[in-house]
């Protein structure tokens, strides 16, 4: 390759970095769910110029299933039974109904952005995104946004069932997205059984996972299901003696069978088949292997985390240090929130705390001691 050729490839494929306008923005909320469009509104609300950075546009980290799957969420009392992405349509639309009528004034602006790296700035943060899809795996474009207040929900990834993976570690289960992942339509992997439990009244419901997490997952199933079974995928099953004890006076099978394959047919799964080539069938299945949460970008943070992960937040919604003292002017909101139940309108309460948390914080003046 000429010196020529190089130098025009090395242009084209140079991520672009700038500064958004050098606009610092009164808060920026990471993550569009339930909770970050709620905080995002609430600090609107409050006169504030808010940033809404969604990750959804740009990647597939989109957190939780709400936003994807095609069953109808029928527990918000609020609005008509609705499907995930005609609800993150609907509030799409809302945010973008609020952009700022001119510059310096209070509005909602969004921008699809996958959040890179948080960091203290002049004043607040510094937020660096990718703004495009990667670009034959490389970053396309970069942005750096201030602003003076933060609020992170961007929630977490849901692990999933080491069924069919390939010999490069690539899940077959990409294969079956729309059929198996998401609840599909209502015969796909569940992930909550509080939300989509009622989908089987009186069926058979097989929970995959191992340990306390799966067994409370059990334990919700039996206000539905009429037959319940465990399904550890070949690993030990992690019960005490108590809960095993517990378990078969309820008549709850476990099986630590391993499992190789998927069985469905058109857009239903309706079993799983074993190593030994036996096949099982079920009404439903749940799976819970863990979560990650979406928070690479707070690298810079030393916080309050949970065993799992997520973040352990004050009374005003803002994340703690170790130490349980306040992170200044970081707030958290939804899935994130350690300890919080992970629906929809949980998510959206929390939002509304932390936006108006984080406006509150921007105050010049306040109650004097």
């Amino acid at each position: 390759m000429d010196r020529a050729i190089a130098l025009r490839y090395e242009l084209v494929m140079q991520t672009k970095t700038s500064i958004a306008g050098k606009r610092r923005f009164d808060v920026a909320v990471i993550g569009m769910g339930p909770a970050g469009a709620q905080a995002a509104v609430s600090a609107w609300h409050q006169g504030r110029d808010v940033l809404v950075l969604d990750a959804g546009e740009v990647s597939q980290r989109k957190g939780r299933a709400y936003w994807s799957k095609s069953v109808p969420l029928e527990d918000i009392p609020f609005v008509s039974p609705i499907t995930g992405p005609r609800l993150r349509a609907s509030v799409q639309e809302r945010l973008r109904s609020l952009q700022p009528p001119a510059p310096g004034e209070s509005g909602v602006t969004l921008r699809g952005a996958y959040v890179l790296r948080v960091s203290r700035g002049d004043g607040g943060f510094e937020i660096e995104a990718s703004t495009k899809p990667l670009l034959r795996g490389e970053i396309a474009e970069r942005e750096t946004f201030a602003a003076r207040a933060l609020v992170v929900a961007s929630g977490f990834e849901d692990g999933w069932p080491e069924i069919e993976v390939d010999p490069a570690g690539r899940r077959m289960l990409e294969r079956y997205r729309t059929v198996f992942r998401y609840a599909g339509n209502g015969s796909g992997w569940h992930l909550c059984i509080r939300c989509d439990g009622h989908l089987h009244p009186g069926g058979h419901f097989a929970l995959v996972g191992v340990g306390e997490e799966i067994y409370e997952a059990a334990i919700g199933a039996q206000d539905f299901a009429g037959r319940i079974t465990i399904l550890t995928n070949g690993r030990p099953h992690a019960f005490t003696p108590a809960v095993l004890a517990q378990a078969e006076a309820r008549d709850i099978e476990i099986d630590t069978r391993p499992i190789v394959r998927h069985i469905g047919r058109g857009t239903e799964l309706r079993g799983v088949q074993f190593a030994d080539g036996e096949e099982f069938y079920a009404d439903g299945f749940l799976a819970d292997e863990g979560l990650e949460p979406n928070t690479g970008f707070l690298q810079d943070f030393d916080l309050w985390r949970s065993p799992d992960g997520l973040l352990r937040v004050g009374d005003s919604s803002e994340a703690l240090r170790p130490d349980g003292s306040p992170e200044p002017g970081l707030f958290v909101a939804g899935d994130l929130v350690a300890g919080a139940r992970k629906l929809i309108a949980t998510a959206a309460a929390s939002g509304q705390d932390a936006g108006l948390a984080a406006s509150d914080s921007l105050r010049r003046w306040t109650y004097p001691d």
